[in-house]
């Protein structure tokens, strides 16, 4: 089959690898010659993110349709889908997800803990209900947020008479800021027929509310992760959801919360290329084409995976970092060939396959692995 993907950042430059390496034909969707997955793939396709007639181009060639984020307005797409057109997931499905206020609503429906949370305009005319979440809150935009966009924290009463003044209330709501013991993220994938197949949990860690580093297998009790395979499989098959699914979690003292979904591959599922038997681009390659899964089990004794995060602001190509990075034993280095360097912004990412056979020996090759890194490309401390 051949499969069209709405976007050309790094998550779609990874799908059109391994659309490569299993005889797929795919093709890109985005405004941008010089976006890192429009060098890959097998052809682009330019207009505006998401904009219909570049998606009817796209469907004219294309056999099946994936998105790479959730920066798309679907409900121009819908006379598409009506027509024919194949979006995996469905129109329908996304909706529901790319709305994080409607995530909530979605999670509640499964029975799924997430953390307490209001309306920003239900808190606004009812100050009382806040009582019963407590201050300090995370105040969320409703979409469009990542990477630590959309997120403001809000400390007591005044700030959030400040804060309300600023926006548009009806774009945001408030959560309460979870006192968790870690951060670990699931990613899941559901086939066209209801196969689920889930990779091992994993353990992240955020710098400036943005991923810094991601390993595997998290170092939780078993229960733990038979949880986040409930919790994740019940979500896949509730929605009757194809492809893949990333589930961040808090593990807090009242059990696991869910804090987002994000319905496609994951930063945190990057370490699957090297770590897995399947890793999750190819997996979700063969939901959207409708083949069985691939096994997901960690194929080495563990997985570490480090963003390189823009430390500044540079149309630089950094050819002395990247060879030095590339010549380190052990590591494999992913560039994705972004002209623009901004603080923060990912650029790629190392991955490295883990000895050892306890968390103690994990963390020590981790530690060490950080510190390599950290010599050539600045490593965020609060992964040390």
């Amino acid at each position: 089959m051949r499969v069209g993907i709405i976007g050309a950042g790094q998550l779609a430059q990874m799908l059109a690898m391994a659309a490569r390496t299993m005889g797929i034909s795919l093709m890109v969707q985005g405004p941008c010659g010089d976006d890192p997955a429009v060098g890959t793939a097998d052809g682009w396709v330019h207009g505006p993110l998401g904009a219909p007639e570049a998606v009817k181009a796209l469907a004219d060639q294309v056999d099946v349709i994936g998105f790479e984020n959730e920066l798309i307005d679907l409900t121009p797409l819908q006379p598409l889908e009506q027509a024919g057109v194949v979006f995996r997931p469905s129109l329908a499905i996304l909706s529901r997800l790319m709305d994080k206020r409607r995530q909530r609503h979605v999670l509640q429906d499964c029975n799924i803990l997430v953390p307490a949370w209001i309306d920003l305009n239900e808190a606004l005319a009812h100050p009382e209900r806040l009582h019963q979440i407590g201050y300090p809150l995370m105040a969320k935009a409703v979409s469009g947020g990542y990477d630590g966009r959309g997120l403001r924290i809000i400390d007591d009463g005044e700030a959030l008479k400040v804060f309300a003044e600023a926006v548009c209330p009806e774009d945001w709501y408030l959560e309460r800021v979870v006192d968790f013991e870690r951060e670990l993220a699931m990613v899941g994938a559901r086939s066209v027929t209801g196969e689920v197949r889930c990779y091992p949990l994993l353990e992240t860690r955020q710098h400036g509310q943005v991923c810094s580093t991601v390993f595997a297998p998290a170092a939780v009790p078993q229960g733990v992760e038979a949880r986040a395979i409930t919790i994740i499989g019940s979500i896949l098959q509730q929605l009757d959801y194809v492809g893949v699914l990333a589930v961040e979690l808090f593990l807090a003292p009242e059990g696991l919360l869910v804090n987002e979904l994000a319905p496609r591959t994951h930063n945190s599922g990057h370490l699957t290329i090297e770590a897995c038997a399947t890793s999750q681009f190819e997996q979700h390659l063969r939901a959207l084409t409708g083949a069985s899964l691939g096994p997901t089990d960690l194929s080495t004794p563990g997985g570490l995976m480090i963003n390189l995060l823009g430390f500044e602001d540079n149309q630089k190509t950094y050819t002395d970092e990247q060879q030095a990075l590339a010549a380190l034993s052990g590591f494999h280095l992913h560039w994705y060939g972004k002209r623009v360097s901004r603080r923060g912004r990912k650029l790629g990412h190392m991955t490295r396959c883990l000895a050892g056979s306890t968390p103690a020996q994990h963390q020590q090759v981790i530690k060490e692995s950080l510190a390599a890194v950290d010599r050539i490309w600045p490593v965020s401390p609060s992964v040390a």
